[in-house]
């Protein structure tokens, strides 16, 4: 019985700048779903030495009996903008168990942690989709909380890599950073790195992290995949298509990077006005740099969203350092870069952009 139970299941390493987890699962969708989300920018590899940390998933009963009278006057830890929600049932000897829901309306999970064994056993409701992001954000966790610590930044940007270096496009949110992103992949054939965020390391390596993609609605969809999302913003109505990263890559064809060193930077500006261009390139200031590094760390609900607060994959509990715009803007001012003001943002998705950054930015050329 015990070995027809373990040839039922498959295991996985994923790797990332020097870090190890294994990822053991039933065979399936589970540990498919996991390793689409996290490579790139991990490696999948079959297990060979000891990882720093594993995680199992399993299924089964999630809610045994009693468990709303357990939980009834216990605190509960709540994520910000509708995230993760872990009520934590015990904590001794090294070993935590915890119930949680991954959103406010969906079935409860059980998380249990064994610090000594270095392990978490992940126990998901039977066929919920919903649940099963729980796999995938654990392993996020796992790997954020352990580069942040380490000196990696996480910055609010978009990216691709042109000829095997990052091209970063820093905005506000709303400003645009997607929209080029998705832009540069499909007329310039660039490699896909991030959507809305990346983590920067000391040495300039970037990284895009794993998250949904969300396009303007304009942009046409070969295939019928993905959410719409409509959202009021500055008194108009956004239209969204929120994508994860598996519909992204199938519906357009899209090729995603690895990490790559630091090559290039566009700080995008929206100036709103009618009558100016709708688009126009110029070079980047050192004080536009700094402004646009600040704008870029400024991330707070997502560098908690990735910390390890519970301990749950033997993380750090912090989220590592919020600031360090000086460090950033540093390591962005080693590379061409160029600033982009934007007249009418309605227009980014079929604006002139290429022609506008052309001589300012390296890989990107008139007529692509």
């Amino acid at each position: 019985m015990a070995g027809e139970e373990q040839s039922a299941r498959v295991k996985a390493e994923l790797r990332l700048v020097g870090y190890r987890l294994h990822v053991t699962a039933p065979r399936g969708r589970s540990l498919e779903r996991v390793t689409s989300v996290m490579a790139p920018p991990c490696v999948v590899v079959k297990p060979a030495v000891k990882p720093d940390w594993s995680v199992s998933i399993e299924e089964g009963d999630t809610r045994p009996s009693g468990a709303d009278e357990e939980t009834a006057d216990r605190p509960e830890l709540i994520f910000c903008q509708g995230g993760p929600r872990m009520t934590v049932l015990d904590n001794q000897g090294g070993r935590l168990r915890v119930l949680g829901r991954y959103r406010p309306d969906g079935v409860a999970a059980v998380i249990e942690v064994d610090s000594s064994a270095c392990r978490t056993r992940l126990i998901l409701p039977a066929g919920d989709m919903g649940a099963a992001r729980w796999g995938d954000w654990l392993a996020k966790v796992f790997f954020a909380s352990r580069l942040l610590q380490s000196g990696w930044r996480m910055l609010h940007a978009s990216a691709v890599a042109i000829d095997g270096r990052a091209l970063l496009f820093l905005a506000r949110p709303g400003g645009g950073k997607s929209t080029l992103a998705h832009r540069a992949c499909v007329e310039l054939g660039a490699d896909f790195l991030a959507d809305d965020l990346v983590l920067l390391g000391p040495d300039g390596t970037v990284a895009g992290w794993p998250a949904r993609i969300c396009l303007p609605a304009d942009f046409s969809v070969p295939h019928v995949v993905g959410t719409m999302l409509e959202r009021l913003t500055d008194g108009q109505v956004r239209r969204r298509l929120l994508l994860t990263p598996a519909e992204h890559r199938s519906a357009f064809g899209i090729t995603y990077s690895p990490p790559v060193p630091l090559g290039m930077m566009v700080s995008i500006v929206p100036i709103n006005d009618p009558r100016a261009p709708a688009v126009h390139g110029m070079a980047l200031t050192r004080d536009d740099l700094i402004t646009a590094s600040a704008d870029a760390l400024n991330a707070p609900a997502q560098r908690l969203y990735t910390s390890d607060l519970l301990g749950l994959t033997g993380g750090p509990r912090t989220s590592g350092l919020a600031n360090g715009a000086g460090e950033v803007a540093g390591l962005l001012s080693r590379v061409p870069g160029a600033l982009l003001r934007v007249g009418a943002p309605a227009a980014l998705p079929t604006a002139r952009v290429w022609e506008a950054l052309n001589g300012l930015v390296p890989g990107v050329v008139v007529g692509s």
